[in-house]
């Protein structure tokens, strides 16, 4: 969760934490970390708040952030937010990211993330309060992507069904919330084997960027390839080569 603090405490995006070998990163929308300066994360759910330090890598725009079909972004952390974040937070490894992924037009897909609408001040225990939220998600067809003008090697289109959606608040079904906030979290696969075996946690397979103004039925992301392309190419770092995307 990430929060602006001016003029006033506010979700502003999600995000990820991963690490590569002694590399640790903060992952998530590139329109997100355009407002890096004025962006903290809560600790000690939400007691103190701490602006995270390190260097920013931002996908560029060539036309406006709007138009940007990558938008994905990263903060390389440096080693005192490594440790301030690590008291509260767990990071994912390489081997939770599900690069070459091939997506399935099944309900195994879900994101988290928290809405700008399920948080609050609480002025009375001087702190701040969010609820995830997480949805159950079906991937579109191929034939759809052209309709958003995405590109499937790139990005993953998939649903958000509003009316069937489960609220951690009141732990119920109920219609779900706006989703302004929940850009730069995290699209996970579970293989619906692991449910019986119980074997493997869920993978990442990208990170959602856009709900779009025309279709609110959908929610639109970035591979998690052009992340670990990015890094194993630019950074140097060991991953699986993507054989889905090239970086240059």
């Amino acid at each position: 969760m990430l929060l602006t603090i001016n003029p006033e405490y506010k979700v502003y995006g999600s995000g990820v934490f991963i690490q590569v070998k002694n590399h640790f990163f903060l992952v998530s929308a590139s329109h997100v970390l355009d407002n890096f300066e004025n962006l903290v994360i809560p600790l000690e759910k939400g007691k103190n708040l701490f602006k995270p330090g390190g260097i920013t890598y931002i996908n560029e725009f060539f036309i406006s952030r709007e138009k940007d079909s990558v938008d994905i972004g990263f903060l390389e952390l440096d080693k005192e937010s490594v440790e301030e974040l690590l008291t509260t937070y767990k990071f994912l490894k390489d081997d939770d990211l599900a690069i070459n992924h091939k997506f399935e037009n099944q309900p195994y897909y879900t994101f988290l993330g928290y809405p700008t609408t399920l948080s609050k001040i609480s002025q009375s225990k001087n702190s701040f309060h969010s609820y995830p939220f997480f949805q159950f998600s079906t991937p579109a067809k191929e034939c759809e992507y052209m309709k958003y003008n995405r590109n499937i090697n790139s990005n993953i289109v998939t649903s958000y069904e509003r009316k069937k959606s489960y609220n951690l608040k009141i732990n119920k079904f109920a219609v779900g919330p706006d989703l302004h906030g929940i850009s730069g979290c995290g699209l996970w696969f579970t293989d619906p084997m692991d449910i019986f075996t119980q074997n493997k946690r869920p993978k990442l397979t990208a990170i959602m960027t856009d709900w779009p103004i025309k279709d609110r039925t959908k929610v639109i992301g970035t591979r998690i390839d052009i992340l670990t392309e990015f890094l194993r190419k630019k950074l140097n770092l060991q991953l699986p080569e993507s054989n889905i995307i090239s970086v240059k």
